[in-house]
């Protein structure tokens, strides 16, 4: 078999669905290897909260993960930089499908592991069948799921050893059950979706079968054909969206006959000037598409397509030809016309496969990932053109009313479709009915493109206050419409995360009620215990302080109303600054203007509180006299204390997200609580410094 390199040894642990036992297997794998003196590492593996993965990842050195920040917060990844500084003779890499966040080397853990690889590396993986690219079609007809991390077919046929992973599927459903995989709430989604019993079957014969194909292949030395004696398949890309299918039907295909595919698309000068302008990108991601997969692409021009397609086939050895089904209305008195009916009369001696996209429950499938902007959007919306009068923008409205999304917006757009402006229908009613659709416009509008990402999406919404934003492609062709209805789950899973870590715990695995009382133990003992030694480090404060307190008893009766204001108001300036960083208002370069504001405000805040805490002792002396002759010293001393201690925790609590932040950190860990124990004791060491100052000689 040919090798992904000269010295690297990839060997992949295949399963059928998630929870098969993939991850233990190669775990224990790993131990027998290292028991033997080989010098193994774990790149990656993340337990998922269980406990037998922990146990075996015990005992096996672990190279730490490198902290990436991006936009949505912060993500440990892979350090293939620290690995190759190690130098194992095996790494272990779990998921191998996983997608990389943002800002990391390689956008794929697949390419990490091409990497370790061609260092002479071997690397032990994992994956499941549904992760295989050319398989997303028969993936999406089986659960109604997108897949959206996939490896590469190419990739997976050129391991040196594939281990199918297997249990039945009534066992995997009794794990499924026992909470063995998932958490309940997690786990009731999953059974209506992958864990059926006849949708586990054929997931573990694709497996069993790409297993043996790559079998066959290794023993074959057939990964990659010869052109000269290899059967070849062709494929005609158009614009239609099914292309994207075509290419992962022929893919698999030409893997499975050991054949050599490649891809054209074939148009006229005339058919180029007259093709809509949103076809132009469709192309040239279909041709981006089908580059991932390893298929050669071709751009030809003639007047005749199906001759020039035909001719092409023949002068490079053909012996397979796919194309789409021709949506195009039939011709009914010119038959022969038609593009497919022309190349078969064409390509007589040639096998001809015409595939048709097939859809699931009515619905056809989404050429976008589910996580972009583009499987969010609607392709229903208000059109309009710029120049038509406000009357009869209205009249359309009605009548579009019916069969789009929203009816808040209308969108004018010119003959090629580029969006030319926006305006809302409120505006259109209160407008004089005689002016021009153009004069009323709002041509600063803003908008997305088709692969931005849905948290960034929800994130433009959220700060615009808009209910939808338009989706164009590169060059400004309307495409459709992303509602904030659409991404409001998004913002609500993402919200509910950071108020849980704002109140000083972990993010709960389901609805409270449905969570089990261990687990919600396990998720607040953490930082409770946590946040209980930090207040050890109060008593410690009170105890050097205890001479203080024995001269001066009546500085005791104020320690809870100065560490509380203190703590409060750190913790207001850190819910402030969390929230403005969510909301993309301030970003690591704003430190100095935060802190600028939150001095001024702190000072003012704190001499606020003091004002009330000195006007509360004259007033509680005055009626009942409790604070001696020298209560005037005294509520100098708490209105001084209070302003330096609020001034702290504002300042404190403002800086710390940023900190956090700059270390790679989510910035909502900075919790109220944790905000409000660090001031406590620093509360306490400014009390009583500036008691010690001012009632030095009279109560001290």
């Amino acid at each position: 078999m040919t090798h992904l390199t000269a010295d690297g040894h990839l060997k992949i642990y295949l399963g059928y669905a998630p929870g098969v036992g993939k991850t233990y297997q190669m775990l224990e794998d790993a131990r027998a290897v290292k028991a033997r003196g080989v010098n193994l590492v774990v790149g990656v593996v993340d337990p998922h909260g269980r406990n037998d993965i922990r146990e075996l990842l015990n005992g096996l050195q672990t190279i730490p993960l490198m902290r990436i920040t991006h936009r949505s917060g912060t993500t440990e990844e892979l350090d293939v930089e620290a690995v190759l500084k190690w130098g194992p003779r095996v790494c272990v890499v779990d998921e191998l499908a996983h997608s990389n966040a943002p800002g990391s080397a390689r956008p794929k853990r697949w390419q990490d592991v091409q990497a370790l690889l061609q260092a002479g590396i071997d690397v032990v993986t994992t994956m499941d069948v549904q992760d295989l690219a050319s398989l997303s079609d028969q993936i999406w007809q089986l659960t109604g799921r997108r897949v959206r991390e996939t490896v590469p077919d190419w990739f997976f046929q050129q391991a040196d050893e594939v281990v199918i992973v297997d249990v039945t599927p009534r066992a995997l459903l009794h794990r499924l059950e026992r909470g063995a995989i998932y958490p309940p709430e997690r786990a009731k989604t999953e059974a209506e979706r992958i864990f059926q019993e006849p949708v586990l079957f054929a997931l573990r014969e694709l497996a069993i079968r790409q297993t043996a194909q790559a079998l066959e292949a290794r023993q074959t030395g057939k990964t990659k054909p010869s052109e000269l004696h290899a059967q070849k398949i062709l494929v005609n890309i158009t614009a239609d969206p099914s292309t994207a299918m075509l290419l992962r039907r022929a893919r698999r295909v030409a893997d499975h006959l050991q054949a050599v595919c490649m891809a054209v698309y074939v148009y006229s000068k005339q058919e180029s000037e007259a093709l809509p302008a949103e076809d132009r990108p469709t192309i040239e991601r279909h041709l981006r598409f089908a580059e991932n997969l390893h298929i050669g692409t071709k751009i030809i021009h003639g007047k005749d397509r199906a001759q020039i397609l035909v001719d092409y086939a023949r002068k490079n050895g053909v012996t397979q030809v796919f194309l789409n089904r021709d949506t195009s209305p039939r011709r009914r008195w010119l038959p022969g016309l038609d593009f497919t009916e022309q190349v078969l009369q064409h390509a007589n001696e040639m096998e001809v496969t015409v595939v048709a996209e097939r859809s699931r429950l009515g619905r056809p499938a989404s050429p976008y990932p589910e996580d972009e902007a583009g499987a969010l959007m609607h392709a229903g919306y208000v059109h309009i053109s710029p120049d038509i009068t406000v009357e009869e923008a209205i009249v359309r409205i009605r009548q579009q009313a019916g069969d789009v999304e929203m009816i808040y917006y209308a969108y004018a757009l010119d003959d090629a479709q580029h969006l030319l402006g926006v305006v809302s229908f409120r505006e259109l009613i209160s407008a004089e009915r005689s002016r021009r659709v153009r004069e009323v416009l709002h041509t600063d509008y803003v908008f997305v493109e088709e692969d931005t990402d849905q948290e960034t999406v929800a994130q433009l919404l959220a700060k615009r206050r808009l209910l939808a934003v338009p989706v164009l492609d590169q060059e400004g062709h309307m495409l459709g419409i992303v509602t904030s209805a659409d991404v409001a789950g998004i913002v609500q899973e993402e919200a509910g995360e950071d108020i849980l870590k704002i109140g000083g715990m972990e993010a709960l695995e389901g609805p409270y009620l449905e969570v089990t009382f261990g687990q919600m133990v396990r998720k607040r003992a953490g930082w409770l215990a946590i946040l209980f030694v930090g207040e050890m480090l109060t008593a410690t404060a009170m105890g050097f302080f205890s001479k203080e307190i024995e001269r001066a008893v009546v500085l005791a009766l104020f320690i809870p109303l100065i560490i509380s204001s203190g703590g409060n108001s750190g913790s207001q300036a850190t819910t402030l600054v969390i929230r403005a960083m969510a909301l993309g208002e301030i970003r690591l370069r704003d430190w100095f203007r935060v802190i600028r504001r939150e001095l001024a405000a702190g000072l003012a805040l704190g001499t606020i509180l003091g004002i009330i805490g000195v006007s509360r002792i004259f007033l509680w002396h005055t009626v009942r006299g409790t604070y001696g002759p020298h209560y005037l010293v005294v509520a100098l001393t708490i209105g001084c204390s209070l302003i330096g201690v609020v001034l702290f925790g504002t300042t404190a609590g403002s800086m710390l997200p940023f900190v956090l932040r700059r270390c790679g950190l989510d910035p909502a860990s900075a919790s109220a609580p944790f905000v409000a124990t660090l001031v406590d004791v620093s509360g306490l060491v400014i009390y009583f410094s500036v008691a010690s100052v001012i009632l030095r000689g009279i109560l001290l």
